[in-house]
């Protein structure tokens, strides 16, 4: 019995002996695994570094961008048509000067309707109106005729061309018109003052203001007839290549007033 358990007993310290010498092995073999692990690890590190430094440098790439310009909104374009309106440029300052007597702006009259007869520069309704030149005639044709109210409250334009009639005294302080006109000036001595009396719209005494064209003779005869009208001797000749201006305006002498069709004074200068 005893030698039984001996035997036992011897078999189990050779298992233990066994089992601790394996069991040292194995941490030896761990070991020695992991410092194998570690060596290999470091050379293929080394193997990198050495193969990246053996390489030329890759250049670096730089991608050129066009800017982006963001465009302007586009301008419709307006095709020229016959329909095409086109608002008027704005005209210079454009006055009339008569002596010492007034001072006034000047407008043209483009279509014959007299607009300016009653109606302000801004072109609101006026009963005293402005001075205009008339549509048919210009500062290039043979005469200029401008148009523009007086009135019996003294209010009109040209109301003090009325200081002209019979009145030679007058006329020697102020004998000059000057005219400025989109950017011109011109001056005019002046040669006859009269007024006109006309009993229909056929009269001869609105010849001056129906005929605007001539031949040099018609000019020559009809200027001698203008200065003939005149109230007094003005001093001052005039030849078929003069240019002439006539203004015109309701005569206030009670002799002709509200008497006639039309009873209009006219004061004619010619250009120096």
């Amino acid at each position: 019995m005893n030698k039984i358990w001996k035997l036992h007993f011897i078999r189990f310290v050779c298992v233990l002996l066994i089992a601790i010498c394996s069991l040292g092995l194995f941490e030896i073999t761990t070991d020695q695994d992991e410092e194998v692990l570690r060596l290999s690890t470091d050379r293929l590190h080394m193997l990198e570094i050495a193969m990246v430094s053996d390489e030329e440098p890759v250049p670096e790439v730089v991608v050129e961008t066009t800017p982006v310009v963001e465009e302007s909104p586009s301008i419709p374009v307006v095709e020229e048509t016959q329909d095409t309106y086109y608002a008027p440029e704005p005209v210079p300052y454009n006055s009339i000067q008569v002596g010492n007597a007034l001072s006034n702006r000047l407008m043209k009259d483009y279509t014959g309707d007299h607009f300016y007869l009653n109606h302000n520069l801004n072109g609101d309704y006026d009963g005293i109106g402005v001075p205009y030149i008339d549509f048919r005639t210009d500062f290039t044709t043979k005469k200029t005729i401008i148009y523009a109210h007086s009135s019996t409250n003294g209010n009109g334009p040209f109301q003090a061309l009325q200081n002209y009639h019979n009145n030679k005294w007058f006329y020697d302080q102020n004998p000059y018109i000057t005219i400025q006109y989109e950017g011109n000036t011109y001056t005019y001595q002046i040669f006859s003052v009269y007024v006109s009396v006309a009993d229909s719209e056929e009269s001869e005494g609105l010849e001056y203001f129906h005929h605007i064209y001539y031949t040099d003779q018609e000019w020559q005869e009809t200027l001698d007839r203008y200065k003939s009208h005149s109230e007094y001797d003005t001093g001052v000749s005039v030849s078929s290549s003069d240019r002439i201006i006539i203004l015109q305006t309701c005569s206030m002498d009670p002799n002709f007033y509200q008497k006639y069709y039309r009873y209009n004074l006219l004061i004619m200068g010619k250009l120096i």
